[in-house]
């Protein structure tokens, strides 16, 4: 069994997810969630809480492997800058754990999950749920933690050799 951590990152609000995928390549549902750093908070309050807060999750689930999703390209630069933050502080958690870490673009992980690379939240949501044969409510921002996962697990079965660590 190989346990996947993925990870959406933001600024007021982190999502991640944890799947299993066993040798036979099912993928099976753990955990999911949100990290929540307040509106009013200091901007550094904020990222040390996503690095606590991922820190806590590690340690937890003990991952094998964390799927990240890639920073996009924003109209908004200060945003794009932000968002590399938050990803930042999560990364250094991860690497502090000595994990294996893995980025995917958004793009890349609704053409793996969903067969679209254009689907939109809402898409990559139900299809989160359908794999994962979750009934109970789902953040989008944990389902797109879980699309995260989902998409590492299922690369890591069809094309190992594309993998790249970061």
């Amino acid at each position: 069994m190989t346990t996947i951590l993925g990870i959406d990152p933001g600024t007021n609000i982190t999502g991640f997810g944890v799947i299993k995928l066993s040798k036979n390549a099912d993928i099976s549902y753990v955990h999911h969630g949100i990290i929540k750093t307040g509106l009013k908070n200091r901007y550094t309050t904020k990222l040390s809480m996503i690095n606590q807060a991922t820190t806590d999750i590690i340690q937890k689930y003990k991952p094998d492997h964390v799927a990240i999703e890639s920073v996009f390209f924003s109209v908004n630069a200060g945003t794009a800058i932000k968002l590399g933050q938050a990803r930042g502080a999560a990364i250094c958690a991860c690497g502090r754990e000595a994990l294996d870490i893995f980025e995917y673009s958004p793009r890349r992980v609704k053409m793996i999950v969903t067969t679209n690379g254009a689907a939109d939240k809402e898409q990559l949501q139900k299809k989160v749920k359908s794999i994962l044969n979750i009934r109970r409510k789902l953040e989008i921002d944990a389902s797109d933690a879980l699309g995260v996962a989902i998409c590492h697990g299922m690369t890591l079965i069809s094309d190992p050799d594309s993998l790249k660590l970061i």
